[in-house]
């Protein structure tokens, strides 16, 4: 692996780790707990696995479908944990609900039962063609239906960032990174498979130096 090509994949898999990191840190660390850290952790360690196997994939094409797998079925999740993660973020609920425990109970199952029925590695048309096509659009449906909830928070990003508050900064960060990384795998077709772990990394930055500076300017 030539020089570029290492700095390439370091540079890549810097947000995937510092994204189990910081999904750790709201899972077991991060006062008060809430909700929201909760799925934000989900969401943190989801994006994590599909950029990582994103990035072994890229520079491993051998790489065992078994992690190829995993890889896509973690891809399910990231959209509805953006959802959930908005949804509670918003209305700062103090549990989880049984509607939430519900959908989640039915997205593992179907996703579960599809790689028990259908494995990757003896179906790999199958998931290359058709799954990751649903997973995307269904990554996309998730994606509208939470800029439905924070319609006010995206509306007064547009008109004038500086007129957010930290939460909201935090919000419209999250979002719109997830929304940027989908657009990134989404059009990898055109542009680059390896954009999406690349734009992870870059997204992951950007946002944590923004919510930097708004925080303490925040409370200064």
């Amino acid at each position: 692996m030539n020089i570029e090509r290492t700095l390439l994949f370091f540079f890549s898999g810097l947000g995937a780790f510092n994204g189990l990191l910081l999904g750790f840190y709201f899972l077991f660390f991060a006062k008060p707990q809430k909700v929201s850290n909760y799925f934000l952790a989900a969401l943190l360690a989801f994006l994590s696995i599909r950029v990582g196997k994103s990035l072994f994939f890229f520079f491993n094409p051998e790489l065992s479908k078994d992690f190829l797998q995993i890889g896509l079925s973690a891809c399910f999740f990231i959209g509805p944990f953006t959802f959930l993660y908005v949804k509670s973020k918003l209305a700062t609920i103090d549990k989880i609900g049984q509607i939430d425990y519900l959908h989640i109970s039915v997205l593992v199952i179907i996703i579960v039962g599809v790689g028990i029925s259908y494995p990757y590695d003896e179906n790999i048309d199958l998931w290359v063609i058709f799954i990751y096509k649903v997973i995307n659009y269904q990554w996309l449906f998730y994606l509208l239906s939470a800029s439905y909830l924070m319609k006010d928070v995206l509306r007064k990003a547009i008109l004038d960032l500086k007129s957010l508050n930290y939460n909201e900064i935090w919000l419209f960060s999250v979002f719109s990174g997830v929304f940027l990384i989908w657009v990134a795998y989404f059009t990898a077709a055109y542009t680059s498979y390896i954009l999406g772990a690349v734009s992870f990394t870059f997204l992951f930055y950007l946002s944590c130096l923004l919510i930097y500076y708004k925080r303490k300017n925040y409370f200064t």
